[in-house]
């Protein structure tokens, strides 16, 4: 069973590996199912045991790649960055894929609403009421860290994660802790 298991995700994830080779030159909705399986060496009959079409590969992909990108802040207020270069280490070629000529730039504004998500949850358990100018202040701060993301993954000689954050976080660092404060009440 373990085996059937291993075997059942190296396809999943041949089948995904074909996915991000094929959209470094067209758009998932100019994809067909018969070129991600024949780029992945496999039959339709393969592809459709993983997935029901390809804007579901696009959907799955872009679930797991929100899910890892964890935008809570943590109680102690300390941002563990270590795990969060791992994690933009780990996904800044597919991000760039995303986001970019060929991508779903509609997955941009997930990230924005998610990271918008994790700063209205961390207002309401510090009980504070969200009002105009903190909105504002939140979708400020978002829209700036969403944008310098995209223009950090749409360089050509893109630094590091680790150089990245660091930067970003000497930029934003005060701004986002008074906000952190303002929500935390």
């Amino acid at each position: 069973m373990l085996k059937k298991n291993i075997a059942r995700e190296e396809t999943r994830q041949a089948l995904i590996e074909a996915f991000w080779k094929l959209l470094k030159d067209k758009s998932a909705d100019k994809m067909t199912v018969s070129e991600i399986a024949r780029v992945a060496g496999y039959n339709r009959s393969t592809f459709y045991e993983y997935f029901f079409d390809v804007p579901d590969v696009l959907q799955q992909v872009e679930d797991g790649i929100l899910q890892e990108m964890n935008f809570g802040i943590p109680k102690n207020d300390r941002i563990p960055m270590a795990q969060v270069v791992d994690v933009f280490e780990r996904n800044a070629e597919p991000l760039s894929l995303l986001l970019g000529e060929h991508g779903d730039f509609s997955f941009f504004f997930r990230i924005r609403n998610k990271m918008k998500q994790a700063f209205y949850e961390l207002a309401r358990s510090g009980g504070v009421e969200v009002d105009f100018p903190i909105a504002l202040e939140i979708e400020h701060h978002v829209a700036g860290t969403t944008a310098s993301l995209l223009s950090w993954l749409r360089m050509p000689d893109r630094p590091s994660a680790e150089t990245y954050l660091t930067v970003l976080r000497e930029i934003d660092h005060d701004a986002s802790e008074r906000l952190i404060k303002k929500l935390k009440g």
